[in-house]
Order: structure tokens, then sequence, then C-alpha cells
């Protein structure tokens, strides 16, 4: 069990990453197929889920679904603020505090919101 708990901190990241890719790959392989036997439906055709994966449509829409970079990367910098990747260079270690969560110190040639303190500096 701890070492279950230890691979869930350590890869929290990429887990809930990679369970959010599944998620919404196989919700769009399923809307996608639903919308396009509707369109087949008018013309007296039909397609079974699995010639669906193989086609044009699914691919295309896929790939147009994909091309929302930026909210993908949004919901990469929300998780990252609470999630943890052993080995990834954009997450927090696991040893102690990191220099970037000490204190500034106010100098001067320090920034304004070092100097001005406050709600601002958090």
């Amino acid at each position: 069990m701890a070492n279950l708990k230890k691979v869930l901190s350590n890869n929290g990241l990429l887990l809930v990453f990679g369970i959010l890719f599944l998620l919404s790959l196989i919700l769009q392989a399923y809307t996608g197929w639903k919308e396009y036997s509707t369109e087949l439906e008018e013309y007296g055709q039909a397609i079974s889920l699995q010639g669906y994966l193989g086609s044009g449509h699914f691919i295309q829409a896929t790939f147009e679904n994909w091309e929302s970079e930026f909210l993908q990367m949004a919901l990469f910098v929300v998780f990252t603020i609470f999630l943890r990747q052993k080995g990834s260079s954009e997450s927090k270690g696991f040893d102690g505090p990191e220099p970037v969560d000490r204190k500034p110190r106010k100098r001067k040639d320090a920034p304004w919101p070092v100097h001005r303190g406050g709600w601002i500096l958090e």
C-alpha cells in the first residue's frame, strides 16, 4: 500500500493527464461516431464504431479538437501547481523546500513587488 501511495505521489501529473487524455479520446470517438452515423443514415448507410475509428471523419474531428493548445497548456499549468512528476523539469522536487519557495529579501535592486510586500507579493 505504501508503494502504491509513492507511485501515485511521484507520478500524479502523468496519471491525471493520461486519464484525461483517454477519457477525452473515448468521448470524442463516441460522440463523433454518433454524429457521423446520423449523417450516414440520411443516405441509407451505416458504420460501426470500429469502422468509424479508421475513418477520415474521426481523424479530422480529433485533430480539430486538439488544436486548442491554449486550453491544454492552461490545464497543464494548473495541474503542475498541485501535482508532481518524478524527473519532470516542470515539477518541484520531493525532498525539502525549493529555492523558489523562499521569501524574497528586500535589496536595492529587487523588483517593486518585493519592496511593496503584502498581497502583491503572495
